[in-house]
C-alpha cells in the first residue's frame, strides 16, 4: 500500500512539474532560512554556558542618575569595590576584578635586551587576578592560575604563544609590554571559545597594576573614579539570594562614600544576562539583545508559515482538478483515512525534496552569511544531533501544517458529485485562499516596513551631526611610557601640508570606553559633587575635532590640570541657564587636589558615546600622563599621501613601537555593528519572504486563470475588453493587498517603535515609510502576476469555448 502511495505521489509530482517546483522552491527557502536562523539563535544563546558555576556568577554594574536627569548605565564599578564586597558580605563565596585595556604594544627582547620582534595588539589585553579562574572555566595547557599571583607575569592563549614564539615553548620566556615592563610567561591557556564574552588573549597579572599604580592613570583607592574597563565579578554562596545582596549595596556605597551625591546605583547582573544586555556592554563589544533573537525566531516562523501558505493555496486550488480521481477511488472502496494518508504522503515527499535542497542551500550560504554578520561558528550540518533533530521536527511539522488541510479538503469530496464534475464548496475554498494570501502579504509587508525603518535608522547613524568633525581624522595609540617625545613628533607631522592639526589625548571625541569622576564645587557654603565624563587632552583637541566654542576660550598648554573646558550639558547640571554664566566658575576633580580650577570655556554639546546614549556632562583639561591616543586631522584631498608620512616619523620617533592607526569614521561605524547586522538580516530574510510570496502568488494566479478560462472566454464573446479582464483580476488581488496592509501596518509600527526605543537619538516613523511599503508591494504584485494575467486576457476565446 505504501509503495502504491509513493508511486501515485511520484506520478502526480511528475505530471504537475510546475506545481511541485513552486512548492519545493518555496519550502526549501523557508526551511533553509529557518535552519540558518536556528543555528544563529543557538550560537547566540550558548555564550558562557560552559562555566560550571554560571548560575551563581554576577557582575557588579553601575547606573549613574545624573543631575541632568540622564540615567547612564555601565558595566564598570569603582576600583575598590571588589575588596569591599569580599570583606563585608558573607553571602559572597569569591570575588574577582579585571581591567580590560583592549590593546597594547608587545615586543620580544633577546638575552641582550634588544628587540627582535614587535606586535601591536588592538584587543584581548587584560589585567587579571588568580581568582578569575576560580569563577570561570577555561582550559590550561601549561601552568595554573597561580601563574598570575605575582607582579610582572603574563599568561597567553595558545595562538598568541605561537605568534610570539613560533620556534619553541613560550613558558618562562620574556615579553616586554609598552616598552616598560618585562613580563614572564607563566602559563598557556587553550584559545577561548568563540561563544564567550571574555575574548582575552594576553592576561597580565593584576598585581602588576598594584606594584605600579601610575600605569593605570587613575587613583586605585578612589571610589569616585569609575571606568567601564574596570569590572567586578562575584560568586555567590550556595543558596544565597542575589536580590537580598543587591538590596544591601546602597548601604555599602554609603559606608565607603558617605558624602556621595552623584546618584550611583549598583546592581548585580547575572552572567546569563551579560550577552543579551546592550546597556552595560561586554568586553567583545558583541552583544545581542533578546528582542533581536525573538525577532529572528519570529522571522523564521514567518518564513515557514509563508511557504506552507503557498502549499495550501496551490493544493486547494488544484482540488477540483483531482475531484474525479477522489470520486473513483472512493467508489472502488478507498476510505477517507487512506486518501488522507496518500495526500499527506505527497506533501511529505515534496517536503523531503525541499529539505534536501534546504540543506544544500544552508551548506553553501551559511559560511558567507556568517562572514557578513561577523559571527564565528563551527558548522557541521550532518554530524550535529541538534541540527538533525531540528531538521526532522521541521520536516514533520511542515508536512502536517502544509498537507493536513488540503488532504482533508480533497478527501471530503462526495464521489457521485465528483465523478459528475460538480463544483464542491468552491466559495469556501476561495475564501480560505484569500485569507491565506492576506496572511502571506501581511507577513511580507511587516518585514518590508521593518527593513525600511532599520535602513532609515542606519542612515541616521551615518549622517547625524554629532557635534564634532568625524571625517578625515586618523587615530592611533600612543606609547604609554614615552610622553617626552610627543612635541617633537607633532612638529614633524605638521611639516606635511596634508595635516591640518595634531592632538594628543586620553580618547577621541567619541569613544567606546569612558572615564567618570566626581566633580566638586562650592554652592551655598557646601561642597557639592557632580559626575562627569573626563577627557584629558592637549590644547589642540578642540581644533582637531572641530568642537564649537559657545563662550570663553580654549584652555592653554600645561603639564598638569590648570583650567577646564566643559560642554553645555555640564553647564546645565551646575544650574546655569547660559554658557557664559559658567565662565570663571571654580571646580576640581574628586580628591586629586585641594585647589579649585576655573572653567574657561564652554563648547557646544557633542556625542561622547554612541547614539544609543544621551549626551552626558563632559569635562576637558590638560594632563599629559593620561594621553594614550593621537588624533590627526587630514586634508581630504591628500589623505592617501599622509599615512606613509605618519608612519615614517612614527618609526623615527618611536622605533621600539608598532604604528597602528584607525580612521575615526570606522570606529564610529563599529558602534552600530549590531544594528548593521540586524539591517542585513532584515534585508535578506525580507527578500526571501517576498520571493516565497511571489512564487505562491504566481502559482495561485496561474491556477485561478486556468479555472476561469471558460468564464473569460464568455466575457470576451460578450464584449469584454482586455483592460476589463485585466482589471477584474487586479481588483481582486489588490483588495487582498490592501487588507493585508491594514493588518501589517499597526503590527510593524508597534514592533519597530519598541526597537527604536533602544536609541536615545532615533528617526520617527512617518507616513512615508508605509507609503513606500505599500507601493513596493503593489509594484511587486504587478510584476509577479502581470504577465500571467495579460496572457489569459489576450487568449483566443474560441480555444476556451470550442468544446462546449
Amino acid at each position: 500500500m505504501i509503495k502504491s502511495y509513493l508511486q501515485t505521489a511520484l506520478r502526480k509530482i511528475v505530471r504537475n512539474k510546475s506545481y511541485a517546483l513552486i512548492n519545493a522552491i518555496g519550502l526549501s527557502l523557508g526551511i533553509g532560512c529557518s535552519l540558518i536562523i536556528f543555528l544563529i539563535i543557538r550560537h547566540e544563546t550558548s555564550f558562557d554556558t560552559f562555566h560550571t558555576k554560571r548560575d551563581r556568577i554576577y557582575r557588579v554594574t553601575t547606573d549613574e542618575h545624573l543631575a541632568s536627569g540622564i540615567i547612564s548605565p555601565t558595566g564598570g564599578s569603582p576600583f575598590p569595590m571588589e575588596k569591599a564586597l569580599r570583606q563585608d558580605f558573607s553571602a559572597i563565596e569569591k570575588t574577582t576584578k579585571l581591567v580590560y585595556v583592549y590593546g597594547g604594544f608587545f615586543s620580544i627582547p633577546n638575552p641582550a635586551g634588544q628587540t627582535v620582534a614587535k606586535f601591536q595588539e588592538n584587543t584581548g589585553v587584560v589585567y587579571l587576578a588568580t581568582s578569575f579562574f576560580e569563577l570561570f572555566d577555561f582550559e590550561w595547557i601549561a601552568g595554573n592560575p597561580s601563574a598570575l599571583a605575582e607582579p610582572l607575569h603574563i599568561v597567553l592563549t595558545e595562538s598568541m604563544a605561537k605568534k610570539y614564539f613560533p620556534d619553541g615553548d613560550a613558558v618562562n620566556k620574556i615579553i616586554r609590554f609598552e616598552n616598560r615592563w618585562d613580563l614572564k610567561v607563566s602559563g598557556i591557556l587553550k584559545d577561548f571559545p568563540f561563544n564567550t564574552d571574555f575574548p582575552f588573549q594576553c592576561m597580565i597579572s593584576l598585581e602588576s597594576v598594584y606594584s605600579e599604580p601610575d600605569m593605570m592613570g587613575m587613583n586605585l583607592e578612589s571610589w569616585g573614579n569609575l571606568s567601564s574597563n574596570v569590572n567586578t565579578f562575584v560568586l555567590l554562596s550556595e543558596g544565597a539570594s542575589s536580590a537580598e545582596l543587591e538590596a544591601q549595596l546602597p548601604a555599602l556605597k554609603t559606608k565607603y562614600m558617605p558624602d556621595d551625591q552623584d546618584g550611583r546605583v549598583h546592581h548585580l547582573q547575572p552572567l546569563s544576562d551579560m550577552h543579551y544586555n546592550t546597556d552595560y556592554g561586554v568586553f567583545s563589544d558583541y552583544s545581542t539583545s533578546k528582542n533581536t533573537l525573538w525577532t529572528l525566531g519570529l522571522i523564521g516562523v514567518f518564513l515557514i508559515v509563508t511557504a506552507c501558505i503557498n502549499f495550501i493555496n496551490l493544493a486547494t486550488a488544484q482540488a477540483e482538478s483531482r475531484s474525479k480521481e477522489v470520486g473513483v477511488r472512493k467508489v472502488l472502496g478507498a476510505f477517507r483515512g487512506q486518501l488522507v494518508s496518500q495526500f499527506l504522503g505527497e506533501t511529505f515527499l515534496i517536503t523531503i525534496m525541499a529539505v534536501i535542497f534546504a540543506l544544500g542551500l544552508t551548506e553553501v550560504l551559511m559560511p558567507r552569511l556568517l562572514a557578513v554578520l561577523g559571527i564565528h561558528m563551527d558548522l557541521h550540518l550532518f554530524a550535529d544531533l541538534e541540527i538533525l533533530l531540528f531538521v526532522g521536527a521541521t520536516t514533520l511539522t511542515v508536512s502536517l501544517l502544509a498537507g493536513l488541510y488540503p488532504a482533508f479538503v480533497l478527501s471530503s469530496f462526495q464521489p457521485a458529485a465528483a465523478i459528475k464534475g460538480q463544483k464542491q464548496s468552491r466559495h469556501k475554498g476561495m475564501t480560505l485562499r484569500r485569507g491565506l494570501v492576506i496572511a502571506q502579504f501581511a507577513i511580507s509587508q511587516t518585514l518590508i516596513i521593518g527593513t525600511i525603518i532599520v535602513s532609515h535608522q542606519m542612515d541616521y547613524f551615518q549622517n547625524r551631526d554629532m557635534g564634532f568633525q568625524k571625517d578625515a581624522i586618523v587615530t592611533f595609540p600612543l606609547p604609554a611610557n614615552d610622553k617626552t617625545k610627543l612635541e617633537t613628533f607633532r612638529t614633524q607631522l605638521m611639516q606635511h601640508p596634508g595635516i591640518r592639526s595634531v592632538s594628543f589625548n586620553y580618547s577621541s571625541a567619541i569613544s567606546g570606553n569612558r572615564w567618570d569622576a566626581g566633580i566638586r564645587y562650592e554652592k551655598d557654603g557646601h561642597e557639592q559633587i557632580y559626575t562627569s565624563d573626563l577627557k584629558f587632552a592637549d590644547e589642540n583637541y578642540l581644533e582637531t575635532y572641530g568642537l564649537e566654542l559657545l563662550a570663553g576660550r580654549n584652555y592653554t598648554a600645561s603639564d598638569s590640570i590648570k583650567e577646564f573646558v566643559v560642554n553645555e550639558t555640564f553647564v546645565r547640571g551646575l544650574g546655569f541657564d547660559r554658557p557664559d554664566q559658567a565662565i570663571g566658575f571654580l571646580i576640581k576633580i574628586g580628591s586629586r587636589g585641594k585647589v579649585y580650577k576655573p572653567i574657561v570655556g564652554v563648547v557646544k554639546d557633542f556625542n561622547t558615546k554612541s547614539l544609543h546614549e544621551q549626551i552626558r556632562p563632559c569635562l576637558m583639561s590638560t594632563r599629559p600622563n593620561s594621553y594614550y591616543e593621537g588624533s590627526v586631522k587630514l586634508q581630504t584631498t591628500q589623505m592617501q599621501d599622509v599615512i606613509p608620512h605618519l608612519e615614517k616619523y612614527w618609526n623615527e620617533t618611536f622605533p621600539e613601537f608598532v604604528f597602528s592607526y584607525e580612521f575615526l569614521d570606522q570606529r564610529i561605524a563599529s558602534f552600530y555593528r549590531q544594528e548593521e547586522k540586524a539591517s542585513t538580516v532584515f534585508r535578506i530574510f525580507a527578500l526571501i519572504a517576498i520571493l516565497i510570496g511571489s512564487l505562491g502568488l504566481f502559482g495561485l494566479v496561474s491556477f485561478v486563470a486556468m479555472q476561469r478560462t471558460k468564464e473569460i472566454g464568455i466575457r470576451k464573446v460578450l464584449g469584454a475588453t482586455i483592460p476589463n479582464i485585466v482589471m477584474m483580476f487586479i481588483r481582486e488581488f489588490f483588495a487582498l493587498i490592501a487588507i493585508a496592509f491594514m493588518l501589517a501596518a499597526p503590527l510593524a509600527y508597534w514592533v519597530m517603535n519598541n526597537w527604536l526605543e533602544n536609541f536615545a537619538y532615533r528617526v520617527s516613523i512617518g507616513a512615508g515609510v508605509f507609503v513606500t511599503a505599500i507601493a513596493f508591494t503593489v509594484i511587486l504584485a504587478v510584476i509577479t502576476i502581470g504577465y500571467r494575467i495579460l496572457k489569459t486576457a489576450t487568449s483566443n476565446p474560441v480555444e476556451a469555448l470550442k468544446y462546449e
